[in-house]
């Protein structure tokens, strides 16, 4: 199963991380993991590359992490927060799809 747990601050998404595997293929050709990969990624660039925003990213096998920086301006955490939602906004669509593979979580810093 995959998890996406949203790092909230005050209630605005600041960060994720997103973690596990789908287990609906075999490796390399898992249609659901991918999918996520690639929304996933795609939020990633859209917080650094379109939104001009720091953040700490690590991308390790089965496990993504972003994390926005903590100089990050409010205007920076909305728009940040709007890329976020978007994100998970598709990955809710996949797991209306395939819902055994996908959980959410929210954590409070």
């Amino acid at each position: 199963m995959i998890t996406v747990t949203v790092t909230r601050e005050n209630g605005d998404p600041v960060g994720f991380k997103v973690s596990g595997h789908a287990n609906m293929g075999e490796y390399g050709e898992d249609l659901v993991c991918a999918a996520v990969s690639a929304i996933v990624q795609t939020a990633i660039l859209g917080i650094t590359e379109v939104c001009h925003i720091s953040a700490g990213v690590s991308i390790e096998e089965g496990e993504t992490v972003c994390i926005l920086s903590k100089d990050a301006s409010a205007d920076a955490i909305q728009r940040a927060g709007i890329v976020i939602d978007t994100m998970i906004a598709g990955l809710r669509s996949i797991q209306q799809s395939y819902p055994r593979t996908l959980k959410f979580r929210n954590k409070e810093v």
